[in-house]
């Protein structure tokens, strides 16, 4: 199936403001702490949760959180997927979350109750994964491809994913999944797994900016457009990845890729 590609091109644009001295210091001040602040070992659970619930917000949909240390022995992230493997991180997990995005309808009810797990990289203190799987039978929906196969993909439509970020997004990760409701394609109310990343993406050979990569999965079948596209299978159309300037919050582009295997 030719990839859905939904979006506007990779524009940098570029402004010039005058600010007093002062405050430019200030700022400059301001960023070196941000990064310092997720630049550093995560010693306990204290602390882990802290993070998690800096980077997701998710701490306002939810008391049920819980961290443990683990090493990750799987992970589906293509191009940094080898690099995860093996790290030592804390496992964040925020039970019984049910969505609530202030651009939805007053009282829009989310189609589940969810289960986050947030995998921060204990050395760094890093953002490695957001992850919300579905627990129950859903047939319309393939496994994610291996970090392997989806990298294949993305290199073959000249996107790659060079690193994780140094500073922490600007946007935290409940207010892009809002702006993906808002902005993007798809419904984070009605997917049935939702799984994030924040890293630097690269499109077309565009310069590297950091990014939420975010994909909603068993979602409602898109349509595709031509007499025969409702004889794609819905395996290939119930997913959506949505990339999103972790910074600014502009919508980039959407795309079905990288598919199942």
């Amino acid at each position: 199936m030719r990839p859905l590609m939904i979006g506007l091109p990779l524009v940098l644009l570029c402004s010039v403001a005058a600010v007093m001295l002062p405050q430019c210091c200030k700022d400059r001040r301001a960023e070196r702490s941000q990064d310092m602040e997720g630049q550093h070992r995560v010693a306990d659970e204290a602390a882990a949760v802290k993070i998690a619930n800096r980077l997701t917000r998710f701490d306002t949909l939810t008391s049920q959180i819980s961290a443990q240390r683990e090493t990750v022995t799987e992970d589906k992230t293509p191009f940094l997927w080898k690099q995860f493997i093996g790290k030592r991180a804390w496992r964040v997990d925020f039970e019984n979350v049910s969505l609530k995005l202030s651009s939805s309808i007053p009282g829009y009810p989310d189609s589940y109750r969810r289960k986050f797990t947030v995998l921060i990289d204990e050395e760094t203190g890093r953002l490695l994964s957001i992850s919300s799987k579905f627990e129950g039978e859903a047939p319309d929906m393939r496994p994610l491809p291996s970090g392997e196969a989806a990298e294949a993909q993305l290199q073959g439509q000249q996107e790659v994913y060079l690193g994780l970020p140094t500073i922490e997004p600007k946007i935290k990760f409940l207010d892009a999944l809002d702006l993906v409701l808002s902005k993007g394609v798809g419904s984070p109310f009605l997917a049935k797994e939702i799984y994030g990343v924040y890293v630097l993406d690269s499109r077309m050979k565009s310069p590297a900016r950091a990014v939420w990569a975010i994909t909603l999965r068993g979602l409602p079948p898109i349509p595709v457009d031509g007499p025969y596209g409702d004889t794609v299978p819905v395996w290939q159309r119930n997913h959506m990845r949505n990339v999103l300037d972790a910074t600014t919050g502009e919508h980039l582009f959407a795309t079905n890729s990288p598919q199942p295997d």
